[in-house]
């Protein structure tokens, strides 16, 4: 559908006086190939670690993350050269052609960068979504839309034009550093072409040093190729660096259909076109060569609300250029209006569904037939009481609640009553799964969820020890032998099971500040948390400072899965001289040190009223909790965002342990050493062949109880000693 904007006309001087230069004019005149590396460093990776972003044939291929059948992760730039990088006004043109388009939300494919990983003048690809905001629409099957923001993750402006798969379009993009907002144009003739403007807020301001393509997750299958890429200070040298300006006619990509449908009701016939000044194009829509006015003004689509048997007829339209005066005529679709005195026709029947406890399931039937056409479903051949729309749906669909059955419509017009099939609606568990594996469905880039929709079951030990969120909500941290994660359950604030309880929890993933997290929602059904049993041990690993990162426990992607949201112990902990005189405050981080110099970060929650405001220790043996994660969804590092959570003020363990006593028994060829153990304190087995040493760790254990063991299996002939030591 087509919306023409108010055209933003600015004159060159509203942006300051600066030389019109030229930056670069890139052609990706490359060897086939990743371009980090065969561009020999003119462009740069700025996330990622495949190189493939790759170069084919002179142009550069943009892929999604996770997308099928290609998946790609690396996001890169070109940077801006040294005297152009504190200029107020960048602009940035090249040519665009989407082979496969993106799903309905989309995602931001181009930028510029401030050095910093700050993004501005985002360029997004999407489908959209119907709504009654700017941003909603609903486009034409097989087209996409070009959207922009100043730096938001979504886009604040959308450019109102249809476009077409495998066709190459021209997006100009520039970005003004002094007021703060990005504009964008398509397929421009000048300046004063119709184009968007952001008014989404910048936090920060700096001047813009490159611009680059990005790879992005929950993209959908998004792929383009992007070619003839120019940067200038100007509209005039980025735009023509790009594109002639040699007038050409219009072209048109998608050809109005012939439809047929009863009296009474829609037809509706639409153009794709394509060409220079594209958001400007003319369309008069004709019937017999005759021009007709269209209720929707200037659009590319036509419709007749409620067809009459004198609008049948062949119906083209003229798309024209009126700034070049060039034109193209479509060729003829034809309107064919019907009305047999025939009881509805019904193109698409009701179809057997089948969705997990608690979900909505919605049936739909689409008819044709002579006005009116009334409806009527049926739940196992008996009416339903108020269904008498071409949808119904049914709330809380489960075995025991008289959801689940067959279901039927009715459909009647003046003529008579056409029974659709049957169809059957059941209801499922969602599937059984462990932590680790939701660790899992996240991408490789930013390890964040990929799916925030589909529904798991998992089951666990909860180990916090309050409420993790603000009243009228919950939150909690759960783990099992394969991980950890949170667990948020938005509009339920009565649903906080104590550490200790083994809890089952339904519900999709989802993503705060990149903590990973079942995303639960009262409003939902399909979402549950159910207490199975009371007093479990809560079991925590041992972990240096430097896990966050270190190749021995799996590097950045492994310790993600492994240890975020999981419980950790750090031992020996020190907290800065700085803090030690005074009393843990709320909400703040507190970087602590441990015997290796190692640094990590120790937070005290808000909500953790038992902690706050007790005096900070110079020294504890331990620290345990939840190992939470705070960072920016596209902050580079992966590996900064952990932080220790201690949820009471237990978990910080400051008494010296007591002496340990260790009795020796002999069980075949083992040895079973026995030790009594304070719960929360940290052991390790150390053994030698001497008993000067040295001593060599065999083992780490958690005291969860007051008994403390170790088998030492195929004992060999000679003496063996042990230690236990704590921590």
């Amino acid at each position: 559908m087509k919306k023409i904007l108010s055209a933003v006309l600015l004159s060159a001087l509203t942006i300051g006086a600066v030389k019109a230069d030229l930056i670069w004019n890139e052609g990706f005149n490359y060897p086939d190939g990743g371009i980090t590396t065969n561009s020999a460093g003119v462009w740069i990776r700025q996330n990622g670690s495949g190189n493939d972003s790759l170069v084919n044939n002179h142009k550069l291929e943009v892929s999604a993350t996770g997308g099928v059948p290609i998946s790609r992760s690396d996001d890169v730039h070109r940077n801006l050269s040294d005297p152009y990088t504190n200029t107020t006004v960048i602009f940035a043109s090249f040519t665009v052609n989407v082979t496969s388009l993106p799903n309905a939300a989309g995602g931001y494919f181009a930028h510029f960068e401030n050095g910093s990983s700050t993004f501005y003048g985002r360029i997004f690809a999407l489908t959209g979504t119907p709504g009654p905001n700017s941003t909603n629409f609903t486009a034409l099957p097989g087209t996409y839309r070009i959207g922009v923001s100043a730096s938001s993750n979504a886009p604040n402006q959308i450019f109102p034009i249809d476009l077409a798969t495998n066709t190459d379009y021209q997006v100009v993009v520039s970005y003004n550093t002094a007021d703060s907002y990005a504009q964008l144009w398509v397929n421009p003739l000048s300046f004063s072409d119709t184009s968007v403007s952001t008014g989404d807020p910048v936090k920060t301001q700096v001047y813009l040093q490159s611009f680059g393509f990005r790879q992005a997750s929950s993209f959908g299958n998004f792929f383009c190729s992007v070619s003839n890429l120019a940067t200038a200070t100007t509209f005039d040298e980025a735009a023509t660096n790009v594109w002639s300006l040699t007038p050409v006619a219009p072209v048109i990509l998608y050809q109005p259909k012939n439809v047929t449908n009863f009296t009474g009701n829609p037809a509706t016939l639409s153009v794709v076109a394509n060409g220079q000044g594209l958001a400007g194009l003319n369309y008069q829509w004709q019937k017999g060569g005759v021009n007709i006015s269209n209720p929707a003004g200037n659009a590319n689509t036509f419709t007749i609300s409620s067809l009459a048997l004198t609008d049948s007829g062949f119906y083209t339209v003229v798309v024209s250029n009126p700034t070049t005066g060039l034109s193209v005529t479509s060729a003829a679709a034809y309107i064919s209006a019907n009305n047999n005195p025939i009881p509805p026709v019904i193109s698409q029947q009701p179809t057997n569904l089948t969705v997990y406890y608690g979900q909505t399931a919605n049936f739909s039937v689409n008819a044709n037939g002579a006005q009116p056409i009334t409806y009527q479903w049926l739940y196992n051949n008996s009416p339903i009481g108020g269904a008498t729309d071409a949808t119904l749906s049914i709330l809380n669909v489960n075995t025991n609640n008289g959801t689940t059955g067959t279901y039927k419509v009715d459909i009647t017009n003046p003529y008579g009553t056409t029974h659709s099939a049957s169809a059957t609606l059941a209801a499922i568990g969602a599937p059984v799964v462990t932590i680790g594996y939701l660790h899992t469905l996240v991408d490789g880039t930013f390890y964040l969820p990929t799916n925030t929709t589909a529904l798991y079951t998992v089951t666990g030990t909860v180990t916090s020890y309050t409420n993790m969120t603000t009243p009228g909500n919950s939150e909690f941290f759960i783990q099992d032998g394969t991980g950890g994660i949170a667990v948020f359950f938005a509009g339920n604030g009565t649903t906080i099971p104590q550490a200790g309880d083994s809890v089952t929890v339904t519900g999709p993933l989802g993503q705060f500040n990149s903590l990973l997290e079942m995303n639960l929602s009262a409003s939902d059904p399909s979402h549950i948390v159910v207490t199975n049993s009371s007093g479990h041990p809560i079991t925590s690993v041992v972990l240096p400072f430097s896990f966050t990162n270190s190749v021995a426990y799996g590097g950045i992607s492994n310790a993600v899965r492994l240890y975020e949201c999981a419980v950790v112990t750090y031992t020996n902990v020190y907290f800065p001289a700085g803090f030690t005189n005074g009393t843990f405050a709320s909400g703040v981080n507190y970087t602590i040190t441990n015997a290796a110099g190692e640094t990590g970060v120790f937070r005290v929650d808000s909500r953790v009223g038992n902690i706050i405001g007790q005096p900070i220790p110079t020294f504890a043996w331990t620290v345990t909790g939840p190992m939470s994660y705070f960072l920016t969804a596209t902050a580079s590092d992966r590996s900064a965002g952990y932080e220790l959570l201690a949820t009471r003020l237990e978990d910080i363990v400051t008494n010296t342990p007591a002496a340990i006593g260790v009795t020796d028994a002999q069980s075949g060829t083992n040895n079973v050493l026995s030790w009594v153990t304070q719960p929360g304190y940290v052991y390790s087995v150390l053994q030698s062949a001497n008993v000067a040493g040295p001593y060599t760790r065999v083992a780490t254990t958690y005291a969860t109880g007051a008994a403390g063991s170790y088998v030492s299996t195929n004992a060999v002939t000679g003496s063996k000693f042990f230690q236990i030591v704590s921590p």
